[in-house]
């Protein structure tokens, strides 16, 4: 991937360059989002702002997942980061109806709250595709219904591009190179 020799050296495939540098914004803005709900519970201790607060700390979790499951090559971390981020999506378009059918008045001020919701959905939808896009193309030979992700082992993969020796019922020797 992006590790060789235990050295970090830029990736040359440029989707996963934009992975990381979805994971890296994500990252920030998960840690902004932290601070501001431990400023928040700090001056009014609710359950929703220990609500407000656990959700930040499950969504770093996410993104450390997305980290990890980038550098390592982890599918399931990374299906773990697309569920997380479209449940999250869902919810904030839930939301961004329900705040426009409820609003009694157009003005200017819902309009700018409006449109800043309506870009942040369309920022994590990009990212989700981007994201989905590099999943895809990471498993791209395994069925996404049923399959165990991390069950395939990278020797496994060498050894199904490589040339084996089988025996035939002759006694005598034959090469084949099992490819999918």
């Amino acid at each position: 991937m992006s590790f060789e020799l235990g050295e970090l050296s830029i990736p040359k495939d440029n989707l996963l360059r934009s992975c990381y540098f979805i994971a890296t914004c994500e990252l920030l803005r998960s840690l902004y989002f932290s601070f501001s709900s431990v400023s928040v519970m700090i001056m009014h201790s609710n359950t929703y702002t220990i609500m407000a607060f656990s959700s930040t700390v499950a969504w770093i979790l996410t993104v450390v997942g997305l980290f990890v499951g980038l550098l390592k090559g982890q599918p399931t971390l990374l299906v773990f980061w697309l569920l997380f981020t479209s449940f999250a999506t869902g919810t904030d378009i839930i939301y961004l109806i329900w705040n426009v059918t409820s609003s009694p008045v157009f003005d200017a001020q819902h309009f700018k709250h409006w449109t800043i919701s309506y870009l942040g959905i369309f920022y994590e939808v990009t990212c989700l595709y981007l994201v989905f896009r590099y999943f895809r193309r990471l498993y791209s030979y395994i069925l996404l219904e049923g399959d165990n992700y991390d069950e395939t082992s990278k020797e496994d993969h060498k050894s199904n591009e490589t040339e084996t020796e089988t025996e035939t019922k002759k006694g005598t020797t034959e090469k084949t190179t099992d490819r999918y």
